[in-house]
């Protein structure tokens, strides 16, 4: 199988040579700029007229030298435009004649580029940073004023690092996932809780990309913080819609999350400081114009506030983390590129002293690029990611240390090739995956503890892509792309055999199968086709339809809401069978007040097979015949998105509402395997309405007041009906599973922001930042607990993670 997917991969970069003709720019020495082009073309003057001509070239930061993603390339005249992609690259066809291109992106003064009687040619286009940077919220970054309209795709949402600044920050820290958490489709089980829930999936159902590296926890301190330091972070993308081929291995979203690059030219010095947290970020040229660095570092000084809390066990606790992310950007020509990424996470929360929760990441990306010609270019990457959590038990009669973790390992090429309508991306990749199920040992010579060891799981998986984007006419463009992955479980490894027609148990094991190293123990495999539709009515509206088959083939098992040492990353195995999801979209987009307004509304629906839930009293811990208490079921998932947003003037912001319903129906071989008889029964992340206002209102040019409000059905529960008394115990009797909820989440946080004056050539920037969260304290429910009394009914209590308002105060600071 491993030469296999070797074959293909070699086969596709043998396919660069005659694919390489295919780009003309690539024989007659049009293409010299790249990367490495020094002039700002602001007038260019050609002399053939007549036939359509190829205007293609990348856009770069006129001080750094990096490459801008998402910005919009316009041609005035002819009503057409495009976006650069991840490599600042853009490429137009465009009929003879008199034409103005006109380059833009948040944050940059336009630059203007006219051309009379031209042929094909190549552009190197710089854009200075404006004198005064975040004007307005843009929920979408960089993009065309009617990018909305125009763009093929539904369900993804841009965000660039400025708007996420706007968002008021918890206790100072700018975050990237709280800022997702409030697009429409996006949501959380509560206020602390780990990752996010798209489209009624599970936290596990998304995957987060850091430079193309995947990460399993994308939290600080069990969710208070996102693993992303805002100061090395380019944008974000979000695709919860049908994602494009190149994309796969998870069934609801994609969180593409892009590191800058280091400037390129001179350095600069960037942080912050805040009541629990400071970072530090520098960068610049290592060789001028050649080589950059930027090393960025966030660590958290929060013990102090613990320290206040009246409760003795929380006083008496501890909470600390740190990341730090290095990348490295090479410019050996104007055709040729290598970048070298690198995170580190750690997180550790003490309670009460006896017992020490930690977990961390190590990730690292190398990525080589290429370019053939003008319209064809190759990525090679490789990745490799780490995720461990450990928890340590310190008290004298039970000292030991508990570990599970996951570590994946990935090679892929993937190529770019833009020809005539068609923007078409294809390639390859093989991933292999270790699954450390869970080890634990004494951590003395006293301890009584026993140690145990699960068997690692191990696992392959490749896949070949294709996506293609047509723009037909232009009222009709369309993608479409085709998927086929192969996942191989082997060995060494062992499979239990059970009792037919009886409930999994240990005791109804009736043989063991034992499996040598490299053998293959099961395998799936499938093809995931991708569509979506654009038919455009008018210049103001478009309707949208899509269509996505994805197929997962990792699990995060956990029975509880937030971060758990229980928590374990699984390979599909001979029990545990991939999840395979196929969501329908249908979307009419319309913008109003010449694009300054954009509203949406979307409706979908998601059917899931292969769904995870858990047996009654599951036991995850140290569990060798895991199987036996997990249940497969079918899924499904549907809703309907509406938003509307305010793109500019001094009042800017979006307000969205959410519908979204997820279930599931589990019917097993017998009674015990079986969930409320059958019947579909809400997902534990099921939350019907959510509704999210942002809001940022400029009271001076330098002063801004942001303000974001959110509100959502509370979560359902399984919760006791009465209770049963057998000798000295009393025995919960609970309804059937998830048919109440936890009373509705609501909060207001505030933040007034004063910028710094955008003076240019000015050395010191500073800007501060006053925000409060939960504004008028409610005391939101994060969870809800049952006590028993004998002779009353249940009595249940609410645990609220941040009841009261917490004001702060934090600064941020930029030296060049």
């Amino acid at each position: 199988m491993k030469q296999i997917v070797l074959c293909v991969t070699l086969t596709l970069l043998a396919c660069v040579g005659c694919l390489c003709s295919y780009g003309r720019a690539c024989s007659n020495g049009l293409w010299y700029d790249g990367w490495g082009g020094s002039s700002t073309l602001q007038t260019v003057e050609l002399q053939t007229e007549g036939a359509p001509v190829t205007v293609s070239g990348t856009v770069r930061d006129a001080q750094t030298g990096e490459a801008i993603a998402g910005a919009a390339v316009q041609a005035v005249q002819r009503n057409a435009g495009t976006t650069t992609d991840q490599s600042g690259h853009f490429r137009l066809t465009l009929p003879g004649g008199t034409h103005t291109l006109i380059v833009s992106f948040l944050g940059y003064e336009k630059a203007t580029l006219s051309f009379t009687r031209y042929e094909d040619y190549t552009l190197d286009v710089k854009l200075l940073r404006s004198s005064f940077e975040l004007q307005e919220v843009d929920v979408v970054s960089g993009k065309p004023v009617d990018d909305n309209i125009r763009s093929v795709q539904s369900g993804i949402s841009s965000l660039s690092i400025n708007t996420i600044k706007s968002v008021p920050a918890f206790l100072g820290e700018v975050d990237v996932v709280k800022s997702i958490k409030l697009l429409p489709g996006v949501s959380s089980v509560g206020e602390a809780a780990t990752g996010f829930n798209v489209r009624g999936g599970s936290t596990d159902q998304n995957l987060v990309l850091l430079d193309d590296a995947p990460l399993f926890n994308s939290s600080h301190l069990f969710g208070f913080f996102s693993v992303f330091n805002p100061d090395a972070v380019a944008d974000v993308t979000l695709y919860r819609g049908g994602m494009p081929a190149q994309f796969g291995g998870r069934i609801s979203s994609v969180l593409d999350v892009r590191q800058r690059e280091g400037d390129f030219q001179r350095f600069e010095l960037n942080g912050g400081i805040g009541l629990v947290s400071g970072r530090l970020a520098v960068e610049g040229p290592l060789v001028k114009d050649k080589t950059s660095l930027l090393v960025a570092g966030r660590s958290s000084y929060s013990d102090w506030l613990l320290r206040k809390m009246p409760d003795v066990s929380i006083r008496n606790s501890s909470a600390s983390f740190y990341d730090v992310s290095v990348k490295v950007s090479h410019l050996f020509n104007e055709k040729n590129k290598l970048s070298l990424s690198g995170y580190r996470s750690h997180d550790a929360f003490g309670f009460s002293g006896d017992t020490l929760y930690s977990w961390g990441t190590n990730a690292a990306t190398l990525k080589y690029t290429h370019l053939f010609s003008s319209s064809f270019s190759v990525d090679i990457t490789g990745v490799y990611t780490d995720y461990t959590f450990e928890v340590k038990a310190e008290e004298p009669g039970n000292a030991s240390t508990y570990s599970n973790g996951i570590t994946v390992k990935n090679v892929k090429a993937d190529f770019a090739l833009a020809a005539g309508t068609h923007q078409i991306n294809f390639g390859a990749s093989a991933m292999a995956y270790e699954f450390q199920q869970g080890r634990l040992e004494p951590a003395s010579d006293e301890s009584p503890v026993l140690p145990v060891q699960l068997q690692p799981e191990h696992a392959l998986e490749s896949a070949l892509y294709w996506n293609d984007e047509v723009r037909l006419s232009p009222k009709v463009s369309f993608m479409y792309g085709i998927r086929y992955s192969y996942y191989a479980n082997y060995g060494a490894g062992t499979v239990y055999l059970y009792q037919p027609g009886r409930p999994k148990r240990e005791r109804t094991i009736t043989d063991t199968l034992r499996y040598s190293g490299g053998e293959v123990i099961e395998a799936y495999h499938g093809a995931e086709p991708r569509l979506s539709l654009n038919y455009t009515l008018n210049d103001r509206t478009a309707v949208k339809l899509g269509y996505s088959r994805n197929r997962q083939y990792i699990h995060l098992i956990t029975n509880t809401t937030s971060v758990s040492p229980t928590d374990i990353w699984k390979s599909s195995n001979t029990y545990i069978r991939p999840q395979v999801g196929d969501q329908v979209s249908l979307g009419l987009f319309r913008n109003f007040k010449q694009n300054a307004i954009e509203a949406s509304v979307e409706g979908y629906y998601k059917r899931i097979e292969n769904m995870v839930d858990y047996k009654n009293g599951a036991n995850l811990y140290l569990n060798k015949t895991l199987e036996a208490d997990l249940l497969s079921g079918e899924g499904r998932a549907y809703g309907v998105e509406a938003s509307i947003a305010k793109q500019s003037g001094r009042l800017t912001g979006w307000l969205n509402y959410t519908y979204a319903r997820t279930e599931i129906a589990i019917k097993g071989a017998t009674p015990e395997e079986t969930v409320n008889n059958s019947d579909y029964y809400p997902a534990s992340y099921d939350k019907p309405h959510t509704l999210n206002l942002v809001g940022r209102y400029e009271l001076r040019k330098r002063v801004i007041l942001s303000a974001n409000f959110t509100y959502s059905t509370g979560r359902p529960i399984t919760a006791p009906l009465s209770h049963y008394v057998i000798g000295d115990y009393i025995v919960p009797n609970f309804g059937e599973r998830n048919q109440y909820r936890i009373p509705d989440y609501h909060r207001l946080d505030l933040s007034l922001s004063v910028l710094p004056n955008k003076a240019k050539n000015k050395r010191w920037e500073g800007t501060w930042n006053l925000s409060v969260y939960n504004v008028y304290g409610r005391n939101n429910p994060y969870s809800v607990f049952f006590k028993q009394v004998y002779g009353s009914p249940p009595r249940a209590y609410q645990l609220a993670v941040v009841g009261v308002p917490l004001p702060s105060v934090s600064y941020d600071f930029k030296f060049r």
